[in-house]
Order: structure tokens, then C-alpha cells, then sequence
């Protein structure tokens, strides 16, 4: 199966991991539209990406979502990459963040799920989660509950909106604008400790997430992309 012709919406596809899915997904000659919070990224990524619909939308917003396929007759894959790294311990972050994040990385994606539906008879729905699920952390417990979350929701919901297919890929340390400044740290302590001795690249994960589009037998599915990074 390959995405050619096909109508393929990425929310959160301005940058990072979203904006690399859309690059690979535009090369097999999908019909891509993207959506981000940011109006100025988008302009960018709609500059790398070329003939691409954009739509500005807050993932946060179920209006704002609906938005993103209001104008579309059928949607045959949809990947969720939208949403922000919070750190922070639970007795110690403002709960206005914690809730921030729960709105970014629960309910979001409820939104897209609720508003592609109707649009699909078929394809794939693709989650990102990450392998903070599986290798939790001192002061990410939040995003952590989030990531673990979704993962019961993509087994949940294969069997729910069969026969749409619903998968998700898990990434680990990957060089994505959410490192920010501690991206020299993170890259010290990937070639330290991961087995592959590095950071990984976006492009890699985006390359899982459209195998999780293109194989018609998979569903129910979290691919990690970490490095091993579940194994130390």
C-alpha cells in the first residue's frame, strides 16, 4: 500500500516530528494538510513543504479542531503529533500547567479523533506518544500518565472504530525543537547510555509512522522508536 492520492492529515505538522511525517508522507504524493498553533511555523513549514494546505488551529480547542476538517470530503489517514514537553513535580508544578498538559495530550486528541471520524471509511488514525510510558522519570509524571493514556486508547480504539486502524509510535530521545537548550545534555546522555550511541532523528520516527499508515495489518499497535532506550 503506498499514500499516493490519498487525503493525509498531520496535526501538529508545523515542525519536528509532525513537519518530517509530512515531507515523506508529500513524497509519495499524498494530499497533506497540516495544522499547528503557530501561524508563523506553518508559513515556514508551507515554504519547505510546498502545494500543502495549513489551517491554524489549537489542539486544545475542539473548534478549532473541527476546523481543520470542515472543508474536507473524505479523510483517509490522520497522525497527532501536536503538544509540548512539561516538566515539573506533581506537589511542586502550578496546576494550571498539569492541566495544560492533560488538555494537550488527552482530551486534543479526543477532539481529532471525534472530528475525522465521520470523515473516514477506512486509513488510519497514528498517535505519538513516547517512551516515557514505559521509562518513567522524576518530574515528568504527568506527560508520563498522558503517553500511557493514549497507549490504552489506540488498543481501545482499533477495536472501536474497526475498521479504521489505530496505532501509535512511542519516541524516545529524539532531536526535535522540544529540546530546547538541553539539547548538547541530551545528546551527552544518548551517546552514553543508548545502545545506538546517539539522539534520534525525526525523519526516523516519521518513517515508522508512515509504515503504520501504509500496513493495511496493523493496528493496535505502539512501535517505539528509542534507541533501546527501554532496555537501560
Amino acid at each position: 500500500m503506498n499514500l499516493h492520492g490519498t487525503n493525509v492529515v498531520i496535526v501538529g505538522g508545523s515542525s519536528g516530528i509532525g513537519l518530517a511525517t509530512a515531507k515523506l508522507v508529500k513524497e509519495q504524493s499524498a494530499n497533506v494538510t497540516i495544522a499547528g498553533r503557530s501561524s508563523e511555523t506553518l508559513r515556514h513549514a508551507v515554504q519547505q513543504l510546498g502545494d500543502v494546505r495549513a489551517v491554524t488551529a489549537d489542539i486544545t480547542s475542539e473548534a478549532g479542531v473541527q476546523e481543520i476538517f470542515r472543508e474536507m470530503d473524505r479523510v483517509d489517514h490522520v497522525f497527532i503529533s501536536a503538544g509540548q514537553l512539561f516538566l515539573g513535580k506533581v506537589l511542586e508544578a502550578d496546576l494550571k500547567t498539569l492541566r495544560s498538559d492533560v488538555e494537550q495530550r488527552f482530551w486534543g486528541p479526543l477532539y481529532v479523533v471525534r472530528a475525522a471520524v465521520p470523515k473516514m471509511t477506512h486509513g488510519s488514525i497514528t498517535f505519538l506518544t513516547g517512551s516515557l510510558a514505559s521509562r518513567p522519570r522524576v518530574g515528568a509524571v504527568v506527560t508520563e500518565a498522558m503517553f500511557g493514556a493514549i497507549e490504552v486508547l489506540v488498543r481501545g480504539l482499533a477495536l472501536e472504530l474497526a475498521p479504521i486502524r489505530v496505532n501509535a509510535v512511542a519516541g524516545g530521545t529524539i532531536d526535535t525543537p522540544l529540546m530546547g537548550e538541553g539539547r548538547d545534555e541530551m545528546a551527552a546522555w544518548a551517546t552514553d547510555r543508548l545502545p545506538v550511541k546517539r539522539v534520534g532523528l525525526a525523519e526516523e520516527v516519521a518513517q515508522a509512522v508512515v509504515l503504520l499508515m501504509t500496513n493495511g495489518f496493523m493496528t493496535g499497535e505502539v512501535l517505539h522508536i528509542d534507541g533501546g532506550g527501554r532496555l537501560v
